[in-house]
């Protein structure tokens, strides 16, 4: 995933809020549909307003799955038809960037309250290819961040494991892990994902139309699973969450009520709805 401006969407002008407190909720979800994981994002990122509480949220999907960019239109991309019958949930972000594949993931969101003194976009992303990289290296799994300026594979489609950007995690060339960012005046998501084990190359070949970009994107993923490995999802969590460093200490936590009310009806009539995920 990347941020939509340089690397994603910006929104509205810095808040003037101030957090003193910097504990946050760490919350393990476990698998839900596309669209009510795009809500609980949202209704988390809507409720700083009222009570700022940064975040950090593991969770999975209940089914194969493409999450998209806000800015991309899907159905020129990808085969949509195709995809319902294959059981292939797709969904638009917030977030900016290309479409990224789940189902064999570990995917994260943070959630940030604005204040003054934040940290800006960038840094923030090098704190989270920092942690993931020693993360992973408690766990055997050698990575790198991508470096800052390095040129991205270039291709005719817009999918986020083709196109590294700063401080994506890197294992031989190859993206492992990456990000997107949506802000506004109350507070900053970042969604992000790790290629934990290999989606099945008829998953892969959903992704695009092309079946030139088909085969690039064949040869350029890869996952944590590979060469012997076997990292399970639990461990994974356990290893960011003692590392994770944004200067907040997380403990465990879970969604108010109010965020999961919010959630249910975002699911129901934006993240589920034809005229947000294709004509909006």
């Amino acid at each position: 995933m990347t941020e939509s401006t340089s690397r994603g969407t910006e929104r509205e002008a810095q808040g003037p809020r101030t957090t003193d407190d910097m504990r946050g909720r760490l919350l393990n979800m476990g698998a839900s549909p596309a669209a009510m994981n795009m809500a609980v994002d949202e209704a988390m990122l809507l409720s700083q307003q009222e009570q700022p509480n940064p975040t950090l949220r593991f969770y999975t999907w209940s089914s194969p799955a493409f999450s998209f960019g806000y800015f991309q239109d899907i159905a020129t991309e990808v085969d949509v038809e195709a995809c319902r019958a294959d059981g292939i949930e797709l969904v638009k972000r917030m977030t900016g960037g290309g479409t990224v594949v789940h189902g064999q993931d570990l995917t994260y969101t943070l959630i940030l309250p604005r204040h003054a003194g934040e940290k800006s976009i960038s840094e923030v992303y090098q704190c989270i290819g920092q942690s993931l990289v020693k993360a992973f290296a408690k766990l055997g799994i050698p990575a790198e961040c991508h470096a800052v300026g390095a040129d991205a594979l270039k291709t005719t489609q817009n999918i986020c494991l083709t196109n590294p950007a700063d401080y994506d995690v890197m294992c031989d060339g190859k993206k492992l892990a990456g990000v997107s960012v949506r802000r506004n005046r109350n507070g900053m998501m970042f969604q992000g994902y790790i290629s934990l084990d290999m989606p099945s190359l008829s998953i892969l070949a959903r992704v695009s139309r092309d079946p030139e970009v088909q085969q690039i994107l064949i040869k350029k993923s890869t996952a944590i699973n590979t060469a012997g490995r076997f990292i399970t999802k639990s461990a994974l969590i356990e290893a960011i969450s003692e590392i994770f460093n944004i200067g907040v200490a997380f403990h465990s936590g879970k969604l108010s009520s109010s965020e999961r009310a919010q959630a249910e009806t975002l699911a129901d009539t934006k993240y589920a709805a034809t005229k947000w995920n294709f004509l909006g």
